[in-house]
């Protein structure tokens, strides 16, 4: 860090721009400029996409409704059972055999579920109208006349056992 301040100062004290030191000081000047901008898209951009998840998340919880799996902050397992108006759940966990219990839990501990929010189900859907229309151009596509022309390779035969006859075998004296 104090190389950085030592080469600000010495850019202050060249005071002509064709010498070369106060070309050097041009060019740290336009490298200082051009990390400063890369460094600030470079927030905005990781913040626009932290934005994204964040918004999806909360969709994700205001979808969730009873019978929706989910998995708490701590690691609990259950099935929702009912969605409370104070922004809680209640949530079953456990078995026939080893014995339900409930759980009451805030909405913000859940940190994954099985719920989706329209943001998630309209991209899925997007995704696959995109997977369609791509099977239907393929379908729609002849196939290359190179390869009609190519006739099969003819299968080769499977090899013929070979079985030795009794009199072939060694140790037998005919």
């Amino acid at each position: 860090m104090n190389q950085v301040w030592y080469l600000l100062a010495d850019a202050a004290d060249s005071s002509t721009a064709n010498t070369p030191g106060g070309m050097q000081t041009w060019l740290f000047y336009i490298v200082l400029a051009v990390l400063i901008v890369l460094l600030v898209l470079w927030f905005f951009l990781s913040g626009r996409k932290n934005k994204q998840r964040q918004k999806e998340y909360v969709e994700q919880l205001e979808a969730i409704a009873p019978g929706n799996k989910v998995k708490s902050i701590g690691g609990i397992c259950g099935v929702v059972v009912e969605v409370c108006d104070d922004n809680t759940v209640v949530i079953e966990t456990g078995t026939e055999a080893s014995g339900k219990s409930f759980l009451k839990l805030d909405k913000e501990c859940i940190a994954q579920t099985d719920a989706k929010g329209p943001t998630q189900t309209a991209r899925e859907n997007a995704e696959a109208k995109r997977k369609a229309e791509k099977e239907a151009k393929a379908a729609q596509e002849p196939q290359s006349p190179a390869a009609e022309d190519v006739p099969e390779a003819p299968e080769a035969p499977a090899p013929a056992e070979e079985t030795e006859t009794p009199a072939q075998q060694p140790g037998s004296e005919e």
